[in-house]
This record gives structure tokens, sequence and C-alpha cells, in this order.
């Protein structure tokens, strides 16, 4: 048997594709599980899991102290933001592998220096740590950005669609899954931290022409120009609750996001799907075509 593991996040969809792999993997049948869940959270999402729930807030040190048994290993995958909490609240771990972002690298993100001064903490800790940094991750319930794009080309041919050259690398959420799984098995990983993004790299034109192609649509992309493109999303930021366009989205549509992953597949053995092939999986999975659809 091996180490209890406790989770931060294990409600939400990466946490949902961890414990899908977790409880099937034979190195980690028997395990104990422990899995955070805030009062009035989604804790049925882990019910078929047969994991222990505690309910507790990753934000809360006092909250964490109170649930929290020693368990060894700690899965860290709700907000990076909440590091801090969890260092102090699970004091005594003896594994820490800590879900961060690519996000950490941008030069227009007022929180990127945020994100970067926690995986210092991280490092400063005395905690053997593994740290990992995906992209933009999506699969079923996924970054909003996908949905709205797949909703938008099933419904009409023309898609207003910001400009910009930047490149995205999103990476599937069972490949962020698989990523933490083989950091857990490599003693190798600790200390280390590794870039987890997509196995292609796209413009936001390319990613709606494959989705286009997925579904069976065609569809006419009409470029916005940024200017206009920040004016929109400045509006809805101040309208909408949960806006797909945000000023912060846009702001990064300068960014280019691609990043290497050759560390990451040497330590690891990480091999994350295309682009392509994982939001065909995504669209098959919502019942939007059939398998066979090229």
């Amino acid at each position: 048997m091996t180490d209890p593991i406790f989770i931060t996040g294990g409600t939400g969809n990466t946490g949902q594709a961890l414990l899908r792999l977790l409880t099937t993997d034979e190195t980690f049948r028997g395990a104990p599980i422990t899995c955070l869940c805030r009062h009035g959270g989604r804790g049925e999402r882990l019910l078929p899991f047969g994991v222990k729930i505690a309910g507790g807030d990753a934000s809360n040190v006092e909250s964490l102290k109170k649930v929290y048994q020693g368990e060894p290993v700690v899965i860290h995958i709700s907000s990076i933001f909440h590091t801090g909490a969890v260092l102090e609240g699970c004091a005594g771990m003896k594994r820490l592998i800590a879900v961060s972002s690519t996000r950490v690298f941008s030069t227009t993100w007022d929180k990127a220096k945020e994100i970067e001064e926690t995986e210092r903490s991280i490092a400063r800790s005395g905690v053997p740590f593994t740290i990992l940094r995906p992209t933009i991750i999506y699969g079923v319930g996924g970054y909003r950005l996908f949905r709205f794009l797949i909703g938008a080309i099933r419904r009409s041919p023309i898609l207003l669609l910001p400009g910009g050259a930047s490149m995205f690398q999103p990476v599937h959420v069972d490949d962020v899954a698989a990523c933490i799984v083989a950091a857990l098995k490599s003693p190798g990983s600790i200390g280390r931290s590794y870039n987890v993004p997509g196995g292609s790299a796209h413009s936001l034109r390319e990613m709606v022409n494959i989705i286009s192609r997925i579904l069976g649509k065609r569809t006419l992309v009409v470029p916005v120009p940024l200017a206009f493109a920040e004016a929109a999303a400045a509006l809805n930021d101040a309208t909408l609750h949960h806006p797909t366009l945000t000023r912060e989205l846009v702001r990064r549509l300068r960014e280019d996001k691609r990043c290497d992953y050759s560390e990451t597949t040497k330590d690891l053995g990480y091999s994350p799907r295309s682009f392509a092939d994982g939001i065909k999986q995504q669209i098959q999975a919502m019942g939007l075509t059939s398998p066979d659809r090229r």
C-alpha cells in the first residue's frame, strides 16, 4: 500500500481526472485518499471514487488544520494562490505536488509575479516538492473559451474573432492528470518545476478551423481589431458576472503562449495529445459529433 494522499481541488475537472487515474492505477490501489471539499461544494462528485471527504477550505489555514490528518502526500490542485495556507495548514507533509500555471511567465497579467513568489515560497518551505505548470486546460467542463467556441461555431456560420498573432498550446485535462501521477511515481522530480502544455500550438483562428472541421461546419472568420476587442471586453467585465471575453484575455492575445516541455518528457515520460485529438475527444464526449467524424 502506498502512502495516504490528501488532495485539494478534487471536485474540479483536473481533480476528477486525477481521481479516475489514481483509483485505477495499480501503484495506488488501496491507498487512502482524502479530498478536501468546501461546505456547500460539489462533494457528490467525490462519492463514486470511494475517497474520504473532508469538509474544509484550502484558502483557510485553521480550516485545513482541523481536517488534515498528517497524510504524507499532498496534491494541491485548487488555486495556486492558496498555497501559503496549504503549506501552513498541512505542516508535516513529506511530499507536495503543486499545480501552478504557465501564466507565471506572462508579461501582461498583474498576478504573474504573485504566482512566481508563491512558487519561490514552495521551494523555500523545505518540503520535497514538484511544481507542475499547465497551460490552458480543456476537456469536458473545462476552460470556458473552448465551450464558447464550440457553441458559437455550432450556432452560426460567421464568427467574429479578435486578431493577434498569439499562439496557444492548450492541454487536455487527462494529460495534466497523467503528469501528476507520473510526478508522484518519480522521486527524481522532487525539487523540480515542469511545464505541462498540450502537444501542439495554434493561433485562435487555427483552433476555430480545427473545431469547425470536427463539427462538420463551414465557418467564416471575421477578424476584429484588438482595440475593438479590448473595448468590448471592458464592457463585458463591467456588466457580466462570468464574461467569456475579458480584458485580461484580450491582453494575452498579444503574447505567445507556446512553451517547451522537453524536460517534462525526459523526466516524466510526458507525451500530450495534439489539440485536434483532444478537442475531438471533448466534442464527442459532449455528444456533438459521431466518432468517425474527421
